[in-house]
């Protein structure tokens, strides 16, 4: 049953009643996965000692990271372009700052305080992800400083995309569903697969009714 409250909110907002419902799921996700983390630290039996030493790296990486992850449904929001774009463009900076800064911590950290175990293909694939992560942000300013908004959209919705692997990757494993007693190492194949996730599914979703709406193939 229809919702009279969201129907409201969506016509008084010109809000996309998807991409509404998306969002709102990706924020309950990402609480879901903050709590977990809170808990871990606050757990007195929790052996924080590790993640203690790697602080001074981590930290800033964190927080960087959530502002990027704040940040981002904003810049899909086609009411703020239109009612406020110095805001949408101030709020792009941010992100793209944000994200730019946290690249080479998430570098230092892989190198400097891998994972327990990892091996160096799982290391390799937390690098290429934090490398994919700056390059489609750095793209897509490049666009928008080239005012070549489509280009810039599509860029920064995959940029979103990999910014979300961040939560995903920490909601479940599947792997245990496929290998007898995985290991950390198994988990970078899921995380591989995240990635090319990310990548793909924002063109989709950002360009669905150019590729599945009614029109003819061009010849």
């Amino acid at each position: 049953m229809s919702n009279p409250y969201l129907i409201m909110l969506t016509k008084k907002y010109k809000l996309n009643p998807a991409r509404t419902v998306l969002f709102s799921i990706l924020a309950l996700l990402s609480l879901y996965v903050f709590y977990s983390i809170v808990t871990f630290y606050l757990n007195k039996d929790s052996d924080t000692t590790r993640l203690q030493s790697m602080s001074l790296i981590l930290v800033p990486h964190g927080i960087l990271g959530i502002i990027a992850l704040v940040i981002g449904p904003f810049q899909f929001s086609s009411t703020l372009r239109a009612r406020n774009i110095k805001l949408h463009r101030a709020m792009g900076k941010i992100y793209i700052i944000a994200i730019l800064l946290s690249f080479p911590f998430a570098i230092l950290l892989n190198i400097y305080y891998p994972i327990p175990g990892a091996k160096i293909t799982f290391i390799f694939e937390n690098i290429t992800q934090a490398s994919v992560w700056a390059v489609t942000a750095l793209l897509a300013w490049i666009a928008a400083y080239k005012r070549q908004i489509n280009i810039h959209k599509m860029w920064a919705a995959r940029s979103y995309g990999v910014t979300l692997v961040f939560v995903l990757s920490r909601i479940y494993d599947p792997m245990t569903l496929m290998i007898d007693k995985p290991d950390i190492n198994d988990f970078s194949h899921f995380l591989w697969f995240l990635l090319v996730f990310a990548l793909i599914i924002p063109d989709v979703i950002l360009f669905n009714k150019e590729l599945f709406g009614p029109g003819k193939f061009k010849r």
